[in-house]
């Protein structure tokens, strides 16, 4: 969420943070980015000659290209050079709001530079199946009925 479409001064996007205060990232695994959690000692041991925020991106590559059974291979596209930032306060600020249609808008269409066929489907992935208060604050399916769940 960190790219910006309209921001020069930070062309690439990613800064390596995650703030796990912020409520929005309460469904990621705690451990995800810590000592001696297996993706930090993949990282420390053999990736730590480039940025956090590079291996986030590499690796986010990484499972695109598995996912697709390698149909989708960004290897090509892949440019490092990002930087990690000092501090992660207020990153899950840029997600966007639970207000309308108006917060998803500014998001993924003017910030991140999405179609809006793009950002539909974004959010239609995540009305699939259905959610656990432990992680996300939300139990029971995102839309009306069980048949729309699957």
């Amino acid at each position: 969420m960190d790219f910006d479409i309209t921001n020069e001064a930070i062309p690439m996007g990613s800064d390596g943070c995650i703030d796990m205060d912020h409520p929005d990232n309460s469904g990621l695994p705690q451990d995800v980015w810590c000592d001696g959690c297996p993706l930090t000692e993949v990282y420390d041991n053999n990736f730590s000659h480039i940025s956090k925020a590079d291996f986030w991106i590499a690796a986010a590559n990484a499972v695109i290209r598995i996912a697709s059974n390698n149909e989708l291979n960004l290897k090509n596209d892949y440019v490092s050079g990002r930087v990690d930032a000092e501090s992660c306060v207020d990153q899950g600020a840029r997600l966007p709001a639970a207000s309308g249609c108006d917060a998803v808008e500014g998001v993924f269409v003017e910030r991140l530079g999405l179609t809006r066929t793009d950002a539909v489907a974004l959010l239609g992935a995540h009305t699939i199946g259905r959610g656990n208060e432990d992680f996300s604050g939300h139990h029971g399916i995102w839309v009306d009925t069980e048949a729309q769940s699957v």
